[in-house]
């Protein structure tokens, strides 16, 4: 068994904000005098879910996205995109050739996250509505999803504690729900065996603010993929 850990950071949730700001003034302006109608926007936060050691570029239509082709766990902050149908491509790193061109639909001031999932040549991504309406002024909100291709249904524990979220297979989603504000260390275990997959030690959670934790990489890695580990990511 291999355990591992990994910090959080909170650039995409200063970002979710931004993006939900922006979404509010575009309501605001479409108010003018003029009666001018503001166009409408949604938010996109994409994270590289890939097992592989590929790095990717991400295009939406022509233009490029990221400022450096994204490793294993790293994300892109939400950013606006137009809403209705849009075409992204990721890339490798030294290449234009697209190796997975994925069509979305998104409504209208909606937020949504997309997960690369897989490896070349079976690479897919997984898009995710996030709901950022709840509101709470002295509880976190938490979410687990199981982005693992060769994990069993898996439980999301505070360790030496209860279970918080339970019985999540590959590209199973829970809702946010609340937890305490306070610092954290989780384990990730199976569901069926109560073997401990991952852990994740001393995570702070903030009153107000809205969590997705994952699990990503092989239980079973070969020496071209990456070890299944614990990532959270601030959705606002």
């Amino acid at each position: 068994m291999r355990i591992f850990t990994k910090h959080l950071s909170r650039s995409s949730g200063k970002l979710a904000i931004i993006v939900m700001l922006s979404i509010s003034t575009l309501l605001l302006n479409s108010c003018v005098k003029d009666d001018k109608t503001a166009p409408a926007v949604s938010g996109l936060m994409v994270v590289n879910a890939s097992p592989g050691l590929g790095t990717y570029n991400l295009y939406w239509g022509t233009t490029k996205i990221n400022n450096a082709a994204m490793p294993f766990l790293s994300s892109i902050a939400y950013f606006q995109i137009t809403p209705g149908v849009n075409t992204l491509k990721f890339t490798t790193a030294n290449s234009i050739e697209s190796v997975l061109t994925k069509d979305l639909t998104l409504e209208a001031e909606k937020a949504y996250s997309l997960f690369l999932i897989n490896e070349v040549p079976n690479l897919d991504g997984l898009l995710v509505k996030d709901d950022l309406s709840p509101t709470s002024s002295d509880k976190a909100f938490i979410r687990f999803i199981n982005l693992s291709p060769d994990a069993p249904a898996l439980d999301l524990v505070q360790t030496g504690g209860a279970s918080l979220i339970t019985d999540k297979a590959f590209k199973s989603v829970s809702d946010f729900t609340l937890a305490d504000a306070k610092t954290y260390s989780f384990d990730v275990k199976n569901k069926e065996t109560g073997a401990v997959i991952a852990t994740l030690k001393d995570i702070s959670l903030t009153a107000g603010s809205m969590y997705t934790i994952t699990v990503c990489g092989m239980l079973s890695p070969t020496e071209h993929q990456e070890p299944a580990r614990i990532q959270v990511y601030v959705n606002r």
